[in-house]
């Protein structure tokens, strides 16, 4: 199968650039270096005109963490179960 470059136009030298096949089912894989870079394995997929981008998603607990909040965790719990209570009363 031939391999085409649809569009070259706007690459800076530091964009890696990678040639993936598409399998008979619809999948691509991509280069074991740009995983590991990426370090996702969910992605948003857009769809502009006859591209295609791939958008790393990154897991929600990898920023656990890296937000400070003024409460600690049993002042949570200890709200939501309040807020719980509240609403089974209504």
């Amino acid at each position: 199968m031939p391999t085409f470059i649809w569009r070259c136009g706007n690459l800076r030298s530091d964009m890696g650039v990678n040639v993936v096949e598409m399998d008979d089912r619809g999948r691509i894989t991509l280069p074991a270096r740009l995983r590991r870079e990426l370090r996702a394995r969910r992605f948003l997929v857009l769809r502009s005109g006859r591209e295609v981008r791939l958008i790393p998603l990154r897991d929600p607990l990898d920023l656990k963490g890296s937000v400070k909040i003024p409460w600690s965790t049993e002042e949570l719990e200890e709200a939501g179960e309040e807020s719980a209570a509240q609403r089974a009363e209504w």
